[in-house]
C-alpha cells in the first residue's frame, strides 16, 4: 500500500465525485491508462475491503479519481476532506490494447478510465487516440468533465435518457449508426447491459470489440480468485490480472443483465 494526500474532492454532480490524490511521481509514473488502484478508504473496519476505482488521469504528482456514490464505500470516499492521507495499491490489471482506429463507447461513469487514455495518446507513441468518442448518460447532469475531454480535440457525441443533452436515447443507437458507415474497433466501458449490446453490434457488424468489466474483487492481485469472469471455454478469467479489459468473443456474455 502506498500512502498519498487527499488535495481535493470535488462534486462534479449530483452522485459523482472527483478525487485528486497527491502521490510521488515515481509511483504515478508506474500507471497505464486501463490499469486500476484499489483505495482502503480509511483505518476504519467498515468497509473492510479496499474499493477498486479506474484512473481518471495523472497530472504531475496528482492522481484524480472519478467515482460515482453507490454504496458504503464510495460514500464513505465522498466524505474525506482535503488534507487526510489515504492509503492505495496500484497499479493493478492490465493495460488498454493498444490499438488504431477505433470509437470509445462511454456509458455514465464508464468514462472515468478514458481519461488518461486521451492524456497518453497525445503523443501517437504509447497509446493511438480514439477515432471518436460516444458519451451517454441518464441526464445531462451526470455527463461531466465534458471541458477536460474536449480539450483533447476528439469528436465527442452525447445522448441522455431524457433528452436533456445531445441525442435523447441509448448511446448504443448511436454507435450502431457510426458502426453502419464506418465499422471500427470498439472500446466500451458502463452498466451491463449497454456492454452487451455493444457485444452484440460488434458481432453484428463483425468489428473488434473490446469491453472493460467490472466485478466484485477482494485483493486485486489474482490470490482470492474471487473476481472471475466466465469465458466461452468454459472456464474462467480473472479481473485482477486477465482483465479488466478482454475481447467481447472471448467471454461468456451470458452473466451480463
Amino acid at each position: 500500500m502506498y500512502q498519498g494526500k487527499v488535495v481535493f474532492n470535488i462534486k462534479e454532480a449530483d452522485n459523482i465525485y472527483l478525487l485528486g490524490i497527491e502521490a510521488p511521481k515515481k509511483i504515478l509514473k508506474s500507471f497505464k491508462p486501463g490499469q486500476f488502484l484499489k483505495i482502503k478508504i480509511d483505518k476504519r473496519f467498515d468497509p473492510l475491503i479496499p474499493r477498486p476505482f479506474s484512473i481518471h488521469a495523472i497530472d504531475e504528482n496528482i492522481l484524480y479519481i472519478l467515482y460515482q456514490v453507490v454504496g458504503k464505500g464510495t460514500k464513505a470516499l465522498s466524505e474525506i476532506k482535503k488534507g487526510e492521507i489515504i492509503e492505495f495499491l496500484g497499479p493493478l490489471g492490465k493495460p488498454f490494447p493498444k490499438i488504431k482506429n477505433y470509437i470509445i463507447c462511454a456509458g455514465g461513469i464508464g468514462i472515468a478510465g478514458f481519461g488518461f487514455l486521451l492524456q497518453k495518446s497525445v503523443n501517437k507513441k504509447d497509446f493511438y487516440p480514439p477515432e471518436k468518442i460516444f458519451y451517454g448518460a441518464k441526464t445531462k447532469n451526470e455527463l461531466v468533465r465534458l471541458p477536460f475531454l474536449k480539450k483533447f480535440g476528439i469528436p465527442i457525441k452525447l445522448s441522455t435518457d431524457d433528452g436533456s443533452k445531445g441525442y435523447k436515447g441509448l448511446i448504443t443507437d448511436m454507435v450502431e449508426k457510426e458502426l453502419k458507415k464506418n465499422p471500427q474497433i470498439i472500446l466500451a466501458c458502463g452498466p451491463q447491459p449497454m456492454l452487451k449490446k455493444i457485444a452484440e453490434l460488434g458481432e453484428k457488424y463483425k468489428v473488434k470489440t473490446y469491453l472493460v468489466m467490472e466485478t466484485f474483487l477482494a485483493c486485486g492481485i489474482g490470490f482470492c480468485m474471487g473476481c472471475v469472469i466466465p469465458s466461452k471455454k468454459g472456464n474462467y478469467l480473472h479481473l485482477c490480472i486477465d482483465g479488466p479489459t478482454f475481447l467481447a468473443e472471448e467471454i461468456d456474455l451470458g452473466f451480463l443483465s
